[in-house]
């Protein structure tokens, strides 16, 4: 008996090791300069009202990559390879600053494949930071509105 107590206690603590590990990567993963750049792309797109056609092809690769990267955190969730509340607690107000300022590109991705909306995974992960950020008293349409002063200098990588 104590044998199968240990053995599903180990099995428990390394999967939540594994969790935590994989929340780690991941979060590296989103704080790259790569996905930091496409971020600030689509932020700048929206403040600036450019369509997506205006974009060049490196603008519209690094967009496209940053909202596909959390399609996959998306899945992460949804699969319960990690917690979607820690990925809430460290992601949700970008995951929905990208819902709102991204929505002119995921409407172009949208056309492009009739009847098949883009990054289904990030939308639903969208979704539910705003739902988690309003039940926190968070005022989400402070958040959906131009960013203010995103200086030029810094929508390039280092």
């Amino acid at each position: 008996m104590a044998a199968v107590v240990i053995s599903v206690l180990s099995l428990y603590v390394a999967r939540r090791k594994d969790r935590r590990d994989a929340l780690l990567k991941l979060h590296e993963s989103l704080i790259s300069p790569e996905l930091q750049h496409g971020r600030r792309t689509v932020f700048l797109m929206y403040e600036r009202g450019v369509r997506v056609e205006e974009l060049s092809g490196e603008e519209y690769a690094v967009v496209n990559r940053a909202l596909a990267a959390f399609d996959v955190v998306g899945l992460y969730c949804h699969k319960g390879y990690v917690s979607e509340k820690d990925v809430l607690d460290l992601w949700a107000v970008p995951l929905v600053r990208l819902k709102y300022a991204g929505r002119a590109f995921l409407e172009y991705r949208d056309a492009q494949v009739a009847g098949m909306p883009t990054w289904p995974r990030f939308r639903r992960l969208a979704d539910h930071a705003e739902t988690y950020l309003r039940a926190r008293g968070v005022d989400v349409a402070r958040l959906t509105g131009p960013t203010p002063g995103v200086p030029e200098s810094r929508s390039e990588p280092s």
